[in-house]
């Protein structure tokens, strides 16, 4: 079955507005079979975290916010100096965040953006953090360019992303279930990973290096592999049968596997600095 002309691309922003992200749901669903099969734990937003070089008194914007994970999971580390910006193209988004971040005791300003169009004037910003969404813009050059603009020199992109080689064992059972899903990790790797990120930021930015982190699931739930899958997709609906034949290939080789689908993966942070 060849891949569906139909399914919306990850980059069709309609689509991902109204859909995929209209709130935090089918992301929560993928964020939940990271927290609760990791075999060697690893919070990849305290990973994230670890490596901001940042002033005391920063100005910092955060694009395509998500559900706020960044900063819930690193909340008693947030200076209370710095200055920080939230935004998403779905207000749905921001909305789910402002309401998880509500306790944490920092005033975050929060406001729906573009990445191609960024509301902030020109170098007025000690850093840009970009988690797993720079695969999503359709105009990806535009977005760096804007990005670059809004830094302040010797400011710093944060880009997080996947790699080509992230969670491949459950794109095979994806591709055996049903090839024209369209829920391939691979297909935003080849957009924005870490083996194709670095071509387009060293067009924009003097400076680049990469962190790189792996690890593995172990994930002996059914359910939560279905509802990552279906979270995934960016076209029609699974329907019933589709949905029990997927549950009964995870059985299959879950009992293969000795009660457990192991997944690699592979993630890692672009940090890319203008002079």
């Amino acid at each position: 079955m060849a891949d569906d002309p139909l399914s919306p691309r990850p980059h069709d922003s309609d689509h991902l507005r109204r859909v995929q992200y209209r709130d935090g749901s089918k992301l929560w669903a993928r964020i939940r079979l990271h927290q609760r099969f990791a075999s060697k734990p690893l919070n990849l937003h305290r990973w994230i975290f670890d490596h901001f070089e940042l002033p005391v008194d920063a100005r910092v914007l955060e694009l395509g916010c998500g559900l706020g994970m960044l900063w819930s999971s690193n909340r008693e580390r947030i200076p209370a100096s710095w200055r920080i910006a939230l935004s998403d193209f779905s207000l749905g988004m921001i909305d789910d965040t402002r309401r998880n971040l509500a306790g944490i005791g920092h005033a975050f300003s929060f406001v729906q953006a573009d990445a191609q169009d960024i509301p902030v004037r020109d170098a007025g910003l000690d850093a840009v953090i970009a988690n797993h969404m720079l695969y999503h813009v359709p105009d990806l050059e535009r977005a760096l360019t804007e990005i670059r603009r809004v830094l302040k020199p010797g400011a710093s992109l944060y880009a997080s992303t996947v790699s080509l080689n992230h969670m491949k064992e459950l794109d095979a059972i994806v591709t055996r279930w049903r090839p024209g899903w369209g829920a391939r990790m691979s297909d935003v790797a080849e957009r924005f990973g870490l083996e194709t990120g670095e071509t387009p930021l060293r067009r924009t930015f003097e400076t680049l290096s990469v962190q790189r982190v792996r690890g593995e699931l172990a994930v002996s739930e059914a359910q939560a592999l279905i509802d990552y899958v279906l979270s995934m997709r960016t076209g029609h609906a699974a329907s019933e049968e589709e949905k029990r034949e997927l549950r009964r290939i995870l059985a299959e080789r879950m009992a293969h596997g000795g009660g457990a689908i192991r997944i690699r993966t592979e993630a890692g942070l672009f940090i890319a600095r203008r002079k």
